[in-house]
């Protein structure tokens, strides 16, 4: 029988809502009216085709467990999932792969927001839908707040109960990104050595709120990839 996975930490939801990304984008969530599900679709501007999201979402109340995911090969944090405890991780993770996986990866399904994802209660979020990308609610920050003087070149996003959204990201800016920490209402997902955030959160059967959330990056390969203690990647290489 195969043994139960350990989170690295767990956090609880009772407002009914989650707001999500750096520190401009879950204050800009905080005060942002709750985004349904599914009213995203992709717009271009230029040559980017992005999303525009309120970094906010309706999400089950309750335990959420989070989750590093190891690279095989280097043994580092190549990704973070989070998901409400009533929820099969491994199940979940496989279910978001199908529907939208990394777009570095052939056979990952959507990589935008459609019919597909919507049917299958996916939301994405890619490297230009958040972070640097979208600036609202920047001016209530330093620049220091978000590290522009930290060196590091890391991927690092927040999952926030709304209700406490404001107060966390009021303790998270006093730090730079590797040394800020989860707390009781929130987790600080942090990938070193890495570039381009994207995001899925799951919904639930009804969807009405999310149920889970998979962070990821450029470089995570789902194919070395995999939970922590497990042997087995989160998707299986491409026959040759």
């Amino acid at each position: 029988m195969t043994a139960e996975l350990k989170p690295n930490h767990q956090f609880f939801v009772w407002s009914g809502s989650l707001c999500f990304g750096e520190l401009h984008n879950i204050w800009h969530g905080a005060s942002a009216p709750i985004q349904g599900f599914p009213s995203v679709r992709p717009q271009t501007t230029g040559t980017v085709v992005s999303h525009e999201l309120q970094f906010n979402t309706a999400a089950e109340n309750g335990s959420w467990n989070v989750f590093s995911l190891i690279d095989s090969t280097t043994r580092a944090v190549a990704a973070w999932f989070a998901c409400h405890s009533d929820v099969d991780p491994e199940q979940e993770v496989a279910k978001i792969l199908r529907v939208s996986g990394s777009p570095y990866e052939a056979n990952c399904g959507s990589t935008m927001n459609d019919d597909s994802t919507a049917a299958e209660g996916v939301l994405v979020v890619n490297r230009y839908d958040w972070g640097y990308y979208d600036r609202r609610a920047s001016d209530e920050f330093e620049e220091d707040d978000e590290d522009v003087l930290n060196l590091e070149v890391a991927v690092s996003v927040g999952l926030v109960d709304r209700a406490q959204a404001k107060e966390v990201v009021g303790n998270w800016k006093t730090k730079v990104a590797g040394r800020r920490k989860s707390t009781a209402s929130s987790a600080w997902l942090h990938i070193p050595d890495a570039e381009y955030a994207f995001g899925r959160f799951g919904f639930n059967e009804e969807r009405t709120a999310a149920r889970s959330f998979l962070l990821f990056t450029q470089s995570t390969v789902f194919t070395q990839t995999a939970f922590q203690g497990r042997l087995n990647p989160l998707r299986e290489g491409e026959a040759t």
